[in-house]
């Protein structure tokens, strides 16, 4: 009897310490969107961060970037992910935000290189972006990251939407099946994410076409920070040869500018401190560096990463 109240004590000081501890746990959102690398990218992020520094992040998963841009401006969301582009349009108002800036974003981190481009199957035969001409092409919501990714790729093959056919889509998910339903001959896709990994072994096998030199400057114009990379410079992922040319760009953490600088700092150091966690969450991760955390330094970044990459040397900003 005596050692069952003991055990009973026991467990009922580990539970009160647990959730002392819970309690203690500051709790912060992240803005994200549904499915795709984005999702991945978010819930690697909110585990890692959760477990190496003492703030719970909570993933708020919502429609769209276009969504969750202003609810972390105005500080409702302290953090937000997208990619490069999307964050340097969305603080000046311009491109896909254009006259809807948000003044009140600022960078935490770049977090990996973004390795991207136009996915199809195998049996389609297709190769380059010249291939696409007269093919079932997704269309986007005129602005949208979506549609900025396949017209600035159907500009570097000097096509438009009239030289193909358009399937309108709402968004990433859809049109991943999309591709998969055979109702379109092509998707945006991230190479080594779970996204590419599901339609390779739903339709038989995928191949991402290539870019050719030079597209890279068309890329730019469309995606400020977009540059070319070669299945040689990447790991393993379904559809990429040595010779593919896919695009890249970073991928942000943003934080609203009321966030505090503690955690900010907090969050700064559980990435700098979580290669292992993030790069055990999927081949996504497998360039992530975080000696680069702050290697992008053209948009504004919170006063609290700043303190921290700092401290530990990585700070290259002015």
């Amino acid at each position: 009897m005596l050692k069952r109240v003991m055990m009973t004590v026991a467990m009922t000081a580990a539970l009160s310490g647990w959730w002392t501890a819970m309690a203690a746990a500051q709790a912060v959102g992240l803005a994200t969107t549904k499915g795709g690398a984005t999702e991945q990218i978010a819930t690697a992020l909110a585990k890692t961060i959760s477990e190496k520094s003492g703030v719970m992040v909570r993933p708020q998963v919502m429609a769209n970037t276009s969504q969750y841009l202003p609810l972390v401006d105005s500080g409702r969301v302290e953090f937000g992910i997208a990619n490069f582009p999307q964050t340097a349009y969305a603080i000046s108002g311009t491109g896909m935000s254009q006259g809807q800036p948000n003044p009140n974003l600022r960078m935490v981190a770049s977090l990996i290189p973004f390795n991207a481009g136009l996915l199809v199957t195998a049996k389609s035969g297709l190769k380059t972006m010249a291939d696409l001409k007269g093919k079932r092409v997704p269309r986007f919501p005129a602005n949208s990251l979506g549609d900025f990714i396949i017209r600035a790729s159907l500009q570097t093959a000097g096509l438009t939407y009239d030289d193909v056919s358009s399937v309108p889509i709402a968004n990433f998910p859809a049109m991943f099946e999309a591709l998969k339903d055979g109702l379109t001959d092509v998707t945006i896709a991230t190479a080594g994410s779970q996204s590419v990994l599901d339609i390779d072994a739903s339709v038989g096998g995928v191949t991402f076409l290539s870019y050719k030199p030079g597209d890279e400057k068309v890329l730019d114009e469309n995606l400020p920070g977009t540059a070319l990379k070669t299945g040689s410079q990447l790991t393993n992922s379904p559809g990429l040869t040595p010779q593919t040319a896919i695009f890249c760009y970073d991928y942000t953490l943003f934080a609203s500018a009321s966030a505090s600088d503690e955690t900010v700092a907090k969050v700064a150091k559980a990435l700098y401190e979580g290669r292992q966690s993030l790069q055990a969450s999927g081949p996504i991760w497998s360039e992530f560096d975080p000696a680069r955390l702050a290697h992008v330094t053209k948009l504004a970044y919170h006063p609290g990463a700043i303190a921290f990459y700092k401290s530990v040397g990585i700070w290259s900003g002015q």
